[in-house]
This record gives C-alpha cells, sequence and structure tokens, in this order.
C-alpha cells in the first residue's frame, strides 16, 4: 500500500487490501470443506500431503504477482491449503499420539502456527519483499517430499479394512520393530485391541466406512460433543485475541496508548509473545489438563479485557491517564499471553479428543468451518462495532464473551487429559 510499493500495478487501494486480507479467510472455508470431504476417503496422510500443493502455487503466485489479483489468489490458495491442515493435522496426530504425550502433540499445530507467523514478520521485517516468497516456497516443497514416506494412521487404516497394515504403522509409531519387542507395551497392545474392534465394527463400516446415518448424530456422545467444540470455536474468535493480533496497531492507537514501537518492530513483538504463549501450553498441557488451561486463559482474558476497556472508557470521559499510559500496551501482552496459552490453541486439541471416532471427520470439517466463519465475522465486522460503540464497547464485548466462555467450560466441559479414545467416549455418554 505504500507509495514505493513493489508491485508493477502501484500502490493498492484499502478496499483491494480488504480484499486481499478476507481472501483468507474464504479460502480456509473452501478448504475445510474440501479437507471434510476428501479426509476419509484419501486418508489422513495423503490429505495432508495435498495441502502442499496449494501452497506451492500460493507462494508462486507471490513471485509473479504484478497486481493485487494475484495476491487474493495466493491469499486464497493459503487459506485452501489451511483450512484441508486444520481438519487433517488434529486428525493424524491425536491417532499416532500415544496417550500421555497426546495433549503435548496436538498442541504443537498452534505452536508450528505462530512460528510461522513470527517467521513471517521477521522476513517481513529483513528481507526484501521479492526475496520472502522465494525462501517461503522451500517449506512446502521440503514437506511434500519428506512426508509421503510416513504412515497413513493405525485407527484410519484398521477402518478401512487393512489390519495388517495397521498393525504395521502402530509399530512404527510406537517405535517397535518386531512383536518381541512390543511384549511389555502395554499401551501397544492396548491399541492393538482397539485396531482390531474397529476392523469387526460390522458389515456397515466394512462396505463403506464414510457412510453416515442420522443416528450417529443423535447419541448423547456426539450431541454434547458438538455443543462443546462449537462452542470452544466460538470462544477461540470472540475472546478478542484474533481481532487485536490483526488489527494490533489500531487497538493501541483508538485506545490512546503511548506506545511508540515501529509497526513493524510492533507485530515482531506481538508475535513473540504470542508464541511464547503457545509454547508454554505445551508444557502445561499434559501436566494441568485441558480444562484448567481453559479456565485460566478465559478468566485472564474476561479480567484484561475488562481493564483495558476501563481505561479507554476512561479516556472516553476525558480523565487524564498519562500516568497509566503503560496499561495498554501490558493489557495487550497479557491478553495475547493468555489467549494463546488456553482459548487459542486447546479447541484444537480437544476437537480431535471428544468426538465419536465415525463421525470425527465430518464433526472436524464442521466445527472448522464454523471457526472460519467467526473468523470472517471478526475481521469483517468488529472493526464497525468498534466505530459505534467505541474501542471501551468492543473490549467489553469480549470481557462478557470471554465470560461466558468461562462458565461454560467450568459447567459442561469435561477433562480428557491422560484417557483414552475408549474412556473418553464412556464418560461422553454418562
Amino acid at each position: 500500500m505504500s507509495t514505493d510499493s513493489p508491485l508493477e500495478y502501484g500502490a493498492i487501494t484499502q478496499q483491494q487490501a480488504s480484499w486481499i486480507g478476507g481472501a483468507l479467510c474464504l479460502g480456509g472455508i473452501a478448504g475445510t470443506l474440501v479437507g471434510g470431504a476428501i479426509v476419509d476417503r484419501l486418508g489422513r496422510k495423503w490429505t495432508a500431503w495435498v495441502a502442499g500443493l496449494p501452497l506451492v502455487l500460493c507462494w508462486g503466485l507471490v513471485i509473479m504477482a504484478n497486481h493485487p489479483a494475484y495476491l487474493m489468489g495466493a491469499r486464497f490458495l493459503g487459506g485452501l491449503a489451511g483450512g484441508i491442515e486444520f481438519v487433517v493435522t488434529p486428525l493424524y496426530v491425536s491417532e499416532i499420539a500415544c496417550t500421555s504425550h497426546r495433549g503435548t502433540l496436538s498442541s504443537l499445530l498452534i505452536l508450528s502456527c505462530c512460528l510461522g507467523v513470527e517467521f513471517a514478520y521477521l522476513a517481513g521485517a529483513f528481507l526484501h519483499y521479492h526475496t520472502i516468497p522465494w525462501v517461503s516456497v522451500s517449506v512446502p516443497l521440503f514437506f511434500l517430499t519428506s512426508f509421503c514416506f510416513l504412515p497413513e494412521t493405525p485407527s484410519h487404516l484398521a477402518k478401512v479394512q487393512k489390519l495388517a497394515a495397521a498393525e504395521r504403522s502402530l509399530r512404527f509409531f510406537c517405535g517397535i520393530r518386531s512383536e518381541k519387542d512390543a511384549a511389555g507395551e502395554e499401551e501397544y497392545v492396548r491399541e492393538l485391541q482397539l485396531l482390531q474392534r474397529i476392523h469387526t465394527t460390522g458389515p456397515d463400516m466394512a462396505k463403506d466406512p464414510t457412510v453416515l446415518s442420522w443416528s450417529d448424530f443423535t447419541s448423547r456422545h456426539a450431541q454434547l460433543g458438538l455443543l462443546i467444540c462449537v462452542t470452544l470455536m466460538a470462544l477461540n474468535q470472540f475472546c478478542g485475541c484474533f481481532y487485536m493480533m490483526n488489527y494490533a496497531q489500531s487497538v493501541f492507537a483508538e485506545s490512546g496508548s503511548m506506545l511508540s514501537l515501529s509497526p513493524s518492530l510492533s507485530v515482531i513483538v506481538v508475535g513473540l509473545i504470542q508464541l511464547i504463549g503457545c509454547y508454554v501450553c505445551t508444557l502445561l498441557v499434559d501436566r494441568i489438563g485441558r480444562k484448567i488451561l481453559l479456565l485460566i486463559s478465559s478468566v485472564g482474558l474476561t479480567l484484561g479485557q475488562s481493564v483495558f476497556a476501563s481505561y479507554c472508557y476512561g479516556q472516553e470521559l476525558g480523565y487524564d491517564l498519562t500516568t497509566f499510559g503503560w496499561l495498554p500496551l501490558v493489557c495487550f501482552s497479557v491478553i495475547v499471553f493468555i489467549g494463546t496459552v488456553g482459548v487459542g490453541t486447546m479447541p484444537f486439541v480437544v476437537l480431535a479428543e471428544i468426538m465419536p471416532q465415525k463421525i470425527k471427520g465430518f464433526a472436524t470439517t464442521f466445527c472448522m468451518v464454523t471457526n472460519w466463519t467467526f473468523a470472517f465475522i471478526a475481521l469483517k465486522y468488529f472493526s464497525t462495532l468498534g466505530i459505534m460503540f467505541g474501542m471501551y464497547g468492543l473490549l467489553l464485548f469480549f470481557a462478557i464473551c470471554s465470560l461466558a466462555g468461562t462458565l461454560f467450560v467450568l459447567v459442561i466441559m469435561p477433562e480428557t487429559k491422560g484417557k483414552t479414545f475408549h474412556e473418553i467416549q464412556l464418560m461422553m455418554e454418562k
């Protein structure tokens, strides 16, 4: 958008910039639908692999871009790939991870996203515009050439009646070379028995494991799981973290902050705070549990947004708050950190754990489409809400949503830490 734009087209307009930004969410919705349609047909492994292709095309368009339309297309393809990966990655990871490390490994999805965002911020600050896509395209190319050598998940192979392949896959992910080595591995034996049970579920599953019926969604497990996951997706977007990360400069400007950092340095600092929050989450998720992390996070967001809203309201009333000019930066940092520790990460961990096995692919697709839709609403319309009610009104809305999420997690959501999928199923059906 600068006067010395690297595009041959010249500087892009605000309207074009908004479409470049929004194209990511539109691509994410499309990718989620595509991922949900193929994740049970192609399998977890090849669905994840396929998502690398639009990423290569995405960076190819950026390399060739001489018009804003190229960037809109690139953002759409990036969202398409992200939508597919956000469907399949939680499934793949949760189905290959042992119970004791499942939460930690599942939370690495968001940690890797934060790492990628911070890398993008650093690249934007220190590399030339035309150098960035050449560096970035190496990541999906490495993924495409390496991931194809990993096995399919044991659960999916058993589900499609390939028990021998499922056993080989299970031994690979458990680090077991032979049956003799498996003799003392209790979890391996338990998982193998579960695979055999999935394999012999019945003739209907044997014919087509991807066919779902209405009865699959009427059980208490399915209904409660969908309620929990959709609510967590709403909390993920309406707690305000996603909005504030995308409009950090506007938030500081409208709150009257004394922040004097340059835009590029500001986003690097914010991205680093988010990255630290994600890392702390990976350390704690299998130690203190999913529910406790969500409660700590949502309570912290409620308090942080409320204090921030109070400061902005004081500014609106004309009080001299010069002494507290540091408060917006502290509140913003706390909100980003505490939000990433729980609300920003845990919904995707819980989604992969809490759903019944048969509808897990559909439910993941549905919940991720819901999340992308909420994200589009947040990016497109929350700024208008801020203009109508002021920054304090918007922050108060975020605080109310966070408080509602706190009460929901406290009353409704069960703890899944340290439980096998079978134990989670029994708990959800009570």
